[in-house]
This record gives structure tokens, sequence and C-alpha cells, in this order.
């Protein structure tokens, strides 16, 4: 108990350290440019890449975690099984990395209005290039975080949360470039930098392609439901791209806005999603191996309740006091008093979208870890990028804050949803394993 208590304090701790830090690089960047058109250019070539990255690394953690725990106490398994991850995912970073070349054609022509002032930025072809160089590095980290904490090394999975923030304050503050362009070479150093420590802290478990091959080892890479997965998480990337297609319709400086408001939130999420779903994805994973469907339904409300607490006292906060966390956040050098209301603004009609989104988080864990429940999943997410688009193409006259509405509406009804759609699934927990059925 005590060992379980002490690492979910050291990943939360982690997890505010990379927070601050990473709020200190956004700090850095607001005070040298600002929110108008650099950042726009900037947040807007993240949003496909971010999007695309993010989705694949979500669904690496979230299936590899699992599968990865389930042979753990069989270390030659289990080091064939990462063995073959890393091979599979490494080609798919190339790929995705190699994905710059179209984008830099079709990223601007689908996404942008005839008249966004992003399109006149000199800058943004580098910006994209790097974007996408950085999603590619990310999916190879995506594993070896997912590795650790589906080992039990859960401290060393936070760690590497520190990393990129920190490189990036470190170039931002030693490289007197004036371009936008030296805000993207430090995050993909910072990535890099995460690669490298996560190679080193598991050097020698990761088996050859040409190893013994494992009953099942390559059971995430060519399990046929696996693009449902995919199409499951895009709830938590496809607001990426969302916002690069209705933001710049609304204005100069929305996307950077929208941007800001979004780090903001992602690192006050951190501080209380970070240690439950580190240690309790691989106990929900357990239970259900077992078809223990009360079990199962009792420790996920629990995780649920204790997240949606702590992020409603968050959100909270942040609502009651977004003009002055804007304030003494950004509001310095060139990021004037302006552009700190627009920012304030968005942050407090994303708060409640915050306490929803951080729900769904464990939610959609938690259907990973019930066997025949992809389709499901892929229901919730593909819904919610749906919704969400179509909100915000309602909502988008009122700026970012009609946006941030649009945000905050889809995440609480796909809660809701989604909590009835796991709690039904939770019931086939004991037919999965033989049970029977007590009800």
């Amino acid at each position: 108990m005590w060992s379980r208590a002490f690492r979910l304090l050291m990943v939360t701790g982690c997890g505010v350290g990379g927070s601050l830090v990473n709020f200190a690089a956004q700090a850095i960047i607001a005070a040298r440019f600002g929110a108008g058109q650099n950042v726009d250019t900037y947040v807007f070539s993240l949003g496909l890449p971010t999007f695309l990255a993010g989705l694949l690394a979500t669904c690496i953690s979230y299936i590899a975690v699992p599968e990865i725990a389930r042979v753990a106490t069989d270390p030659e398994r289990e080091r064939q099984l990462s063995g073959r991850l890393l091979c599979g995912i490494a080609a798919l970073a190339a790929a995705l990395a190699l994905g710059a070349i179209p984008a830099l054609f079709l990223q601007p022509a689908l996404l942008l209005p005839p008249s966004s002032t992003i399109r006149d930025q000199p800058q943004l072809p580098i910006l994209i290039v790097l974007a996408w160089a950085t999603g590619g590095v990310q999916l190879v980290n995506a594993l070896l975080i997912a590795r650790l904490n589906a080992t039990g090394r859960q401290i060393g999975a936070a760690l590497l949360s520190l990393p990129p923030g920190l490189v990036s304050v470190v170039v931002l503050l030693m490289v007197p470039v004036s371009a936008i362009s030296i805000v993207a070479i430090g995050v993909l150093m910072g990535t890099l930098v995460v690669t490298l420590i996560g190679w080193w802290m598991q050097r020698g478990h990761f088996g050859r392609r040409d190893g013994p091959r494992q009953s099942g080892a390559m059971a995430v890479a060519i399990r046929s439901s696996a693009w449902l997965s995919v199409i499951a998480l895009t709830c938590f990337s496809s607001y990426a791209v969302i916002d690069s297609f209705w933001a710049p319709r609304t204005g100069q400086g929305a996307l950077a806005a929208l941007g800001y408001a979004q780090r903001i939130l992602i690192g006050a999420g951190n501080l209380v999603i970070l240690g439950p779903s580190a240690i309790a994805v691989p106990m929900l994973a357990r239970i259900a191996a077992v078809g223990d469907t009360a079990g199962f339904r009792r420790t996920l409300a629990l995780i649920v309740a204790a997240v949606g607490g702590g992020a409603g006292v968050i959100a909270l906060g942040i609502f009651g006091f977004s003009n002055r966390i804007v304030a003494l956040l950004f509001q310095r050098g060139a990021f004037d008093a302006t552009a700190a209301q627009q920012v304030a603004s968005a942050l407090a009609h994303l708060a409640p979208g915050m306490v929803a989104m951080l729900i769904g988080v464990m939610l959609m864990r938690a259907i990973f870890c019930i066997p025949d429940s992809f389709r499901h999943a892929a229901t919730i997410g593909l819904g919610w990028s749906v919704l969400y688009f179509t909100l915000s193409g309602l909502l988008a006259e009122s700026g970012v804050t009609g946006i941030a509405d649009a945000y905050s509406l889809a995440w609480i009804i796909t809660a809701v949803v989604g909590s009835i759609i796991l709690w039904q699934r939770a019931g086939t927990l004991q037919i999965a394993s033989g049970a029977e059925p007590s009800c």
C-alpha cells in the first residue's frame, strides 16, 4: 500500500515538475512572440502532425500497456514482444516524419481559408517539416514510456515528461534567434533527448526480430481490431486539427489563444491524471482478466470519482481566476493585455471540458481492458470528434469562446454516454472469462 502511494506521489510530482517547465517554456514563447501571426503559424503547423502523432501515441499506450503487463512475469516473452513492437513503431515513426513532404502542400490548402495571414508567414514550410519530424520521434517515445509503465517503472516513465520542456527553455534562453522556428527546433531537440534517455533506461530489454517467435507476440501489431482503436482515440487528438480549421476563420490570434489555453489545461490536468492513469491501467487489466465485474466497476468508480473530484477543484480555480492565471504566466514582453484577455476567456470556457475530458481518459483506458470492446470505444471516439467539429462550426461566430464552449459541451456529452457504455460492457467480463453471470 505504501509503495503504491509513494509511486503515485512521485508520478504526480514529476507531472507537476513537467507542467511547471512547460509553463516556463510557454511564458518565454509568449514574451518573445506574443499571440499574433507568428504563434498562429506555429500552432497551425502542429495541428495535423499533432493529431496523427497524438492519436498513434495514445493508441500505443492504451494497447501496449495492458499487453506488456500481461506477459511481464515472463521476461523473455515480454522482451520479444517489446522488440517486435519497437521495430514496427520505428517504421511507423519514419513514415510519419516523411509525411511532411505532402503536408507542405496539402496542410495549408485543406485547413486554411484563403484570407488567412498564416499563409503569408515565411517560416510556415520549415515549421511544418519540424512538426512532422517531432511527431515521428514521439511515437518511439510513446512505446518507451508505455513499457516503463507496464513493467511497474511508473516513476521512470514520469521523469521522461521533463526533458522536452527543459531543453525548449534552454534553447529559447540561449539562442537569440528571432524566427518562430526556434521554438519548434527546441521541441524537437527535447523530444530526441527523451528517446535517448528512455532507450538507455531500458537497453537490453528489446528482443531482436530474428529471436524465437513467441505465441501472441505480434498480437498488438496485427490484430484485426487495431484500426478500431485508432478511431477510438481520435477524441484525444483531433481537437488540434479541428481548431486549425475553425480558429483561423474567426480572426488573427484566435488559434494562438486556444493553443496557450490548451497548454495551461494540459499542465493542470496532468496534476490529476498522471498518477491514476499510470497505476490504474495495469490494475484494471488484471481485474478484467479474472472476470471480476463487481471489482472492475467498483475500482473504476473510485478512480473516476477521484479524477473527477480533483479535476473539478482545479477547474473551479481556473474558471474563477483565469485572468490572473494568464496575466501571471504570460503577460509580459510581446504578450499584451489584449492577448491576455483573449486567452483568459478561452481558458475559462474550456475549464468544464477539462473535467469531462479527464474522466473520458479513464473511461477509455478502462474500456480497452475489456475484451471485444474496440467497436464501442471507436463509437465513443469518433462521436466526440464529429460532435466537436459540428458544435465548433455552430458556435464559431462567438470567436474563441464559442469554440471553447463547443469543446466543453462535446466532452460533457461524451463522458455521460461513455460511462453508460462502459458500465454495460463491464457486465461481459464474467462471460469472457468463462464465469457464470451473477444476474
